[in-house]
């Protein structure tokens, strides 16, 4: 029976690829009814999950999917994800607004292991042209943790370059990070712009920002310490005892504005 249901919805796929039900997605959707083309777009994932990403976007390039409305019809609810990375590739900015849809489709990947991890899998889905902690979040979830990203805040480089550009206020970045964060931000921004004053980092906003590298806000290796300035150390070393590792950095040069008892 479930074979059967299998053949039906690819003879449908096949037929959508012919226009059978349409040129363009929406008159797809309306002529064969949400329901069905729910299960549809279930069978194209199915079809899909023996290729990574990667590989489909090389058949996009070898015009296996032809082009416009052909493209979108044989790609199906694959198609945003697939031509980010096409789009990225070419060098183009235009960017496809990925939904809650496309985002289990690429946690699913990432739980086979098809992103890498750590750095690698996040720099994989921010060519996808989607925000890597919206994935994550639903990773988490799937496999039965409890870490979430709160997706209302900014990353902190974010914030420092918007700050730096006067694009939002003190007063927006403090009611957003807390007054901890806040003080990290407002030193690196006053670093950018050649001031020497710096709000007081205490053992608190060393904790914060543990947390936040383990969850990779500050990349790794050489970009972390450029990020982390003269905190690092302090900083790593907390990461370290968080993670059960015995490696700590020298932490003789302590800046003036670190308080940590």
């Amino acid at each position: 029976m479930e074979n059967n249901e299998e053949e039906k919805l690819d003879k449908i796929i096949l037929e959508i690829g012919k226009s059978k039900y349409g040129e363009t997605l929406p008159s797809v959707i309306q002529n064969l009814g949400e329901d069905l083309y729910q299960e549809v777009e279930r069978r194209y994932i199915e079809i899909f999950s023996d290729r990574t990403i990667d590989d489909i976007v090389d058949e996009v390039l070898d015009k296996k999917y032809g082009n416009g409305d052909e493209r979108i019809l044989k790609l199906g609810i694959m198609y945003n994800i697939v031509q980010n990375k096409v789009n990225e590739k070419l060098g183009k900015e235009k960017r496809f607004e990925l939904d809650e849809k496309h985002i289990e489709i690429l946690a699913d990947r990432v739980i086979d292991g098809e992103f890498g991890n750590g750095m690698e899998r996040r720099r994989n889905l921010e060519k996808l042209g989607v925000d890597y902690r919206r994935v994550q979040n639903k990773v988490n979830g799937i496999s039965g943790k409890d870490t979430r990203y709160d997706l209302n805040i900014l990353y902190i480089d974010d914030y420092i370059k918007k700050l730096y550009s006067k694009e939002i206020t003190d007063e927006k970045v403090q009611k957003d990070v807390g007054d901890l964060l806040y003080n990290f931000i407002k030193n690196k921004v006053n670093e950018m712009l050649g001031i020497d004053s710096r709000n007081i980092i205490n053992k608190e906003c060393i904790d914060i920002l543990a947390d936040k590298t383990i969850m990779l806000e500050f990349s790794e290796n050489e970009e972390r310490k450029k990020k982390l300035g003269e905190l690092y150390p302090f900083v790593q070393n907390k990461v370290n005892e968080k993670l059960g590792s015995n490696i700590r950095h020298d932490v003789s040069h302590k800046p003036s504005y670190l308080i940590l008892d």
